[in-house]
């Protein structure tokens, strides 16, 4: 299986399935759709704004009681890192921990669960839009082609095998200050716009914890003023101004309590506005799950380890699946370097990723 997973990964990393290349992402779809094309599965093709995504599964269905979701696109990178190598237990390349180690783990279960006519009800989702925000991939196939699963299992988080159960919500926010530009010696005149902004923000943060907060997960909400846009001479009080906010929010929280906090905030001030550039929902999913404690003691039988629960600060696909009531476990297998030179995987920790999968698929049957 080890010669396999690597021979598969390696002609995964070879195709240059960058946001903007529209060529690619097409190949390393049908590359994976021509893998699967002779075994028997259920494949379901979908594209959406030249985003294309594959559904496999082993029963005619578009929600398989385990669904396993891979992304097959990858950030920019130098040409090089698109010829992938071999060293020791190490694949290095672009995409070979994110995701396309975990990708060419899916494909090879999936033709092994053909290959010994497997009863179960398991479906292999990928998508090419994961690392631009997933709108044209999952979102789309959950929210408008009913695509799901009851139990989702993203092999795209946290760092060796750690499972992730839990991820923080997402609000990411535009704010505009509309105001009266007069000369900077007559400031009494005018209408400052930035004023308003950083009143603004100002105001909000004393609505999250400060750091030091005391707790080492830091599991708390969060804001970050990630970019301000206003005035053009320093003798000039700016009449217009933008700010953009990134909140990362725990459960009980919800994007709407967000929300409102912000409106309430910005209410204050005349001719202030704000748009919502992108949002998620909290993941949670129960650790004490069946689901999920079968994992658990599969991947500790495998790995020979134990295996620890983790929180996830970042955004992940999960929340398209946690949001509609789908229980959601992150994990991934060993490498380092994300987006980063010389990123790698453990070819190891793949096939042990490989067989936790299969003993894990093994039991619905």
């Amino acid at each position: 299986m080890r010669e396999r997973i690597e021979n598969t990964l390696m002609e995964l990393i070879k195709f240059k399935s960058t946001a903007n290349n529209i060529k690619e992402l097409k190949g390393v779809v049908d590359y994976v759709e021509d893998n699967l094309r002779l075994t028997g599965l259920t494949l379901r093709r979908f594209e959406k704004n030249y985003k294309p995504s594959l559904l496999v599964t082993t029963r005619d269905t578009l929600k398989p009681k385990i669904l396993f979701v891979g992304h097959l696109d990858v950030v920019d990178a130098k040409d090089e890192d698109f010829v992938p190598r071999l060293e020791g237990n190490r694949i290095y390349g672009r995409g070979s921990i994110d995701m396309k180690g975990s990708c060419a783990v899916m494909m090879e279960l999936a033709k092994e669960l053909a290959a010994e006519k497997y009863r179960g009800d398991v479906g292999f989702l990928f998508t090419t839009d994961e690392e631009v925000g997933s709108k044209d991939g999952v979102q789309y196939l959950v929210e408008d082609v009913g695509v799901g699963g009851e139990f989702v299992i993203i092999p795209d988080g946290g760092h060796g095998f750690q499972l992730i159960v839990e991820g923080k919500g997402v609000l990411h926010l535009k704010i505009v200050a509309k105001g009266r530009s007069v000369h900077g010696s007559r400031v009494f005149e005018g209408e400052n716009a930035l004023d308003k902004l950083f009143n603004i923000y100002n105001e909000l943060l004393t609505r999250f914890p400060k750091e030091p907060c005391g707790d080492p997960e830091h599991w708390h909400n969060t804001i970050n003023l990630g970019k301000v846009v206003g005035g053009d001479s320093v003798n000039r009080v700016p009449d217009y101004a933008e700010m953009y906010l990134d909140i990362r929010f725990v459960p009980p929280y919800k994007v709407s309590d967000i929300e409102s906090m912000v409106k309430e905030t910005i209410s204050k001030y005349p001719r202030v506005d704000y748009e919502v550039l992108s949002s998620g929902e909290p993941v949670f999913t129960d650790r004490n799950s069946p689901f999920i404690l079968r994992f658990k003691k599969i991947a500790e039988e495998v790995l020979k380890k134990k295996v620890n629960f983790a929180r996830e600060h970042g955004a992940t696909d999960g929340r398209f699946f946690s949001v509609k009531g789908m229980q959601v476990l992150i994990t991934a297998p060993y490498g380092e370097n994300v987006h980063g030179d010389n990123e790698w995987v453990d070819v190891v920790s793949l096939v042990q990723l490989f067989e936790i999968f299969r003993r894990f698929v093994q039991k619905e049957q």
